[in-house]
C-alpha cells in the first residue's frame, strides 16, 4: 500500500502539471553519485542465487490476470444506495461461492488511520449473513424480495465490522500480538493458535480471499494468494468502472483467477439488478 500511494502521488501531480516540469529550469552543481561497491563472501552469493531460484520458482506458477469492468462503477452504485465497497465485496462472495460451491474465510484491509501510528486491521467479509445471501442468490425458490432482503443483512453486517475495525475494534491484531508476545517471552503458545478452526477461518495467514481495496484513484496493485487453494485480490472502483487484479496459483487445479472474475463480473449484473428491481 505505501507504493499506491506513491504513486497515486505521482499521478495526481502529473495531473495537475498537465505532465509538464513548470519548477525551475536551472541546473545544480551537485557531485556526480558513486557506486557503493559491496564485498560479498561465498555464502552471501549462495544465498542471493537462492533467493532469486526461490523468486523465479514461485513467479513461474502465478496466474495473474487484470480486468476492467466497464457497465458501471461508483456512480450507479451509490445511486442504489450501496456503499461501491460493500458491493464489491459481497459481490465477490457470491462470485466464489458460485465457482466452487462453498464459502471461503476473506480478509479485506480495514485502515486504523485515525490512530497515531495506525496501519491496518483486518475485517472479515464472509459473515454468516453474507452466506445466507449467496445461498439465496442461487436458490430458484426464492424471490427476489427474499434475496434483497438478505442482502440488506449482509450490507449491514459489513458495515458494522467495517466500523469496528476502523475504530480499533477488531480482533485479530490483537491475537496477533498475545501470539508474539508469548514467543517473545518464550511462554506456550496460547491452545487457540493450535485449534485447526483457526487456520481454517483464516487466522495466522491462512485467508482464502485475501482482498483489499486499492481506492478510488487510477492506481492499481496486486498481490499474490495467502495460501496455495487461495485467491489474491486487489480493486479500484471509478465513477464508471472497477478495475480489479485477481491471482491464483497455476498449481492449484481448484483455482482459476480467470474463472473468478468471469463470475465475479456476473455477480456485479446480478446485485445491481437486483437493487434496481426492488426500487421500482
Amino acid at each position: 500500500m505505501v507504493v499506491v500511494a506513491l504513486c497515486s502521488y505521482i499521478d495526481q501531480k502529473i495531473i495537475e502539471s498537465e505532465g509538464k516540469w513548470k519548477g525551475s529550469d536551472k541546473v545544480r552543481d551537485i557531485p556526480w553519485p558513486e557506486e557503493l561497491v559491496f564485498i560479498l563472501d561465498q555464502k552471501m552469493l549462495g544465498d542471493i542465487a537462492h533467493a532469486k531460484e526461490q523468486y523465479y520458482k514461485q513467479v513461474s506458477d502465478i496466474q495473474l490476470v487484470n480486468y476492467a469492468f466497464t457497465s458501471f462503477g461508483k456512480l450507479l452504485i451509490k445511486k442504489q444506495k450501496l456503499h461501491p465497497d460493500v458491493f464489491v465485496q459481497l459481490s465477490l462472495q457470491l462470485a466464489y461461492y458460485r465457482l466452487h460451491g462453498h464459502p471461503a474465510s476473506c480478509y479485506e484491509t480495514a485502515m486504523t488511520r485515525r490512530f497515531y501510528h495506525g496501519r491496518t486491521e483486518t475485517m472479515r467479509p464472509c459473515t454468516v449473513e453474507a452466506v445466507e445471501w449467496c445461498r439465496s442468490m442461487l436458490d430458484p425458490d426464492c424471490t427476489p424480495s427474499q434475496r434483497h432482503r438478505l442482502l440488506l443483512k449482509a450490507v449491514s453486517k459489513h458495515d458494522k465490522l467495517m466500523k469496528e475495525c476502523e475504530n480499533g475494534k477488531g480482533f485479530d491484531r490483537h491475537l496477533l500480538g498475545l501470539l508474539l508476545v508469548a514467543k517473545d517471552q518464550c511462554l506456550p503458545v496460547p491452545e487457540i493458535f493450535l485449534d485447526p478452526a483457526f487456520s481454517r477461518s483464516g487466522g495466522g495467514g491462512n485467508f482464502v480471499l485475501s482482498t483489499s481495496l486499492v481506492g478510488y484513484t487510477r492506481i492499481m496493485g496486486a498481490m499474490v494468494p495467502m495460501v496455495p487453494h487461495g485467491y489474491g485480490f486487489f480493486y479500484r472502483i471509478r465513477d464508471d468502472r472497477i478495475v480489479v487484479a485477481c491471482s491464483s496459483w497455476i498449481s492449484c487445479t481448484d483455482t482459476d483467477a480467470e474463472k473468478l472474475c468471469k463470475s465475479l463480473f456476473q455477480s456485479f449484473q446480478d446485485v445491481i439488478q437486483l437493487t434496481a428491481a426492488a426500487h421500482l
